[in-house]
């Protein structure tokens, strides 16, 4: 029996029992798209967490600090004692890190506490000082102001600062909290660079530390309002230009947070908060990360967190598909029946075919193509509902959605489903094996029958 006769009994067979056959067909339907739409979920919320990752951040970076000791618990309960690592995060750190295999760049990292006053309003604030390498992996998106060009040499320290930080300005001398009336682009504002000294005139030791006028060149934001990113806590600046101006304010004192004499004379090298490493490409970054942990270092990525959100996500879609699952089984069992209740009714018919000198194999592939076809149309139109309430989905409001129970990550229009060609190829793919295999008993049970006990029905 040729394949195109096999398929064109097939067809003629389901079509003589539309009822039965649409039905069975509405059970394949709803489970495809039950699978489908669940994993479509849990791929979108795993894309959405990518792009919200990448967009705040550069996966190819990683953060080196010094591990200070401590005590660690393992997983039986049992405290041990970690020794603080004796190397220093200095410039010799910095270049022994540039040496490594597959290092793009790698920056100092110098912090330095200020507070800023502008009118009644005060606020402290951290500024990061890197190289421009390490600034341009930040992700940097200007809402007010200009982004300055750190490479170039300029007559101020070139800063921008996050959003977030012109919401924390309060006013001391006020016991009750109201929103700051700060604008640090446009109007003057001034910094205490010197934080030791203005404590200790706080506390009526020495005099207040002179004030520097602060100019903020952009105000950082995040590409969407409702999304958020570090850049918005944050402070930054090129290191060359912060050593610069920390020499120029202190005139031979030691910086804040350096390591000084009794007379307040800087003692030795600088020694710098963390040091930003860059990886040549993504494939990379693990190797990195592991070489400088190596080294004796505190080391930590976003490819970590990476690696094990992957792991979760892999996880919850297997939950989610085992969901769907269960109606493609139920489905299965649907098309069973249908199949065997289908050789008992064309028991006369087989007994027909079998005298008419028709082989076993035959018989048995003309059930097994009936409930194939039921498994791959199934499959397919399960696929385009699966579009369907995917679409939905996407257009939905978030408030309709969390009444739902789902929560989409983030809020900047990435889609809740995602439905890639891979999933519909399997989903197709599954749902036809599942027919086969549903179709399996039905057509060995036909094969079995007797020709005369047949004929005789």
């Amino acid at each position: 029996m040729k394949w195109y006769d096999l398929l064109s009994l097939s067809l003629t067979n389901l079509w003589r029992r539309k009822l039965r056959s649409i039905l069975t067909l509405l059970g394949v339907i709803i489970g495809t798209a039950s699978i489908v739409t669940m994993l479509s979920i849990g791929i979108g919320q795993s894309e959405a967490m990518m792009k919200m990752i990448d967009q705040s951040s550069d996966l190819t970076t990683v953060n080196v600090r010094n591990d200070e000791g401590g005590m660690m618990i393992d997983a039986s309960g049992n405290f041990s004692q970690i020794e603080a690592s004796k190397k220093k995060l200095n410039m010799e750190t910095v270049n022994e890190i540039r040496q490594l295999p597959n290092v793009k760049y790698a920056s100092p990292v110098l912090t330095i506490s200020i507070r800023v006053q502008q009118g009644v309003y005060e606020n402290y604030i951290y500024i990061e000082g890197m190289t421009a390498d390490a600034l341009a992996t930040k992700k940097i998106h200007i809402i007010e102001g200009e982004l300055p060009d750190f490479t170039k040499k300029q007559d101020h320290l070139p800063l921008v600062i996050g959003r977030d930080i012109t919401y924390q300005f309060y006013n001391p001398n006020s016991h009750n909290w109201e929103p700051a009336e700060v604008d640090l682009i446009n109007k003057p504002s001034f910094a205490t660079w010197d934080m030791d000294a203005y404590y200790n005139a706080q506390g009526g030791e020495g005099t207040a530390p002179k004030k520097h006028l602060l100019h903020v060149d952009g105000i950082m934001g995040s590409p969407d309002e409702q999304q958020w990113s570090p850049n918005l806590y944050s402070a930054y600046t090129e290191i060359g230009h912060l050593e610069d101006f920390l020499n120029q304010t202190f005139k031979g004192k030691a910086w804040p947070g350096q390591p000084k004499s009794k007379s307040g004379k800087p003692v030795g090298e600088v020694i710098y908060d963390s040091i930003i490493v860059g990886s040549t490409d993504l494939e990379h970054t693990k190797e990195v990360l592991e070489q400088i942990r190596d080294m004796g270092f505190q080391v930590d990525s976003n490819i970590e967190f990476i690696d094990s959100m992957r792991q979760q996500s892999a996880n919850q879609q297997m939950v989610l598909g085992g969901i769907g699952g269960i109606s493609l089984f139920v489905a299965a069992i649907g098309i069973a029946n249908t199949m065997m209740m289908s050789v008992y009714e064309r028991t006369k018919e087989i007994g027909i075919f079998k005298v008419l000198g028709c082989s076993l194999k035959n018989i048995r592939n003309i059930f097994l193509a009936e409930a194939c076809l039921i498994g791959l149309i199934g499959g397919v139109l399960g696929i385009g509902l699966s579009f369907i309430v995917s679409s939905i989905l996407n257009n939905a409001s978030g408030q309709g959605m969390e009444a739902l129970g789902i929560y989409p990550v983030g809020a900047d229009g990435s889609p809740l489903s995602i439905i890639p060609l891979w999933l519909v190829a399997g989903a197709i793919g599954f749902a036809t094996i599942i027919g086969m295999l549903a179709g399996v008993m039905p057509a060995r049970r036909a094969m079995k029958l007797s020709a005369l006990e047949a004929l005789r029905t």
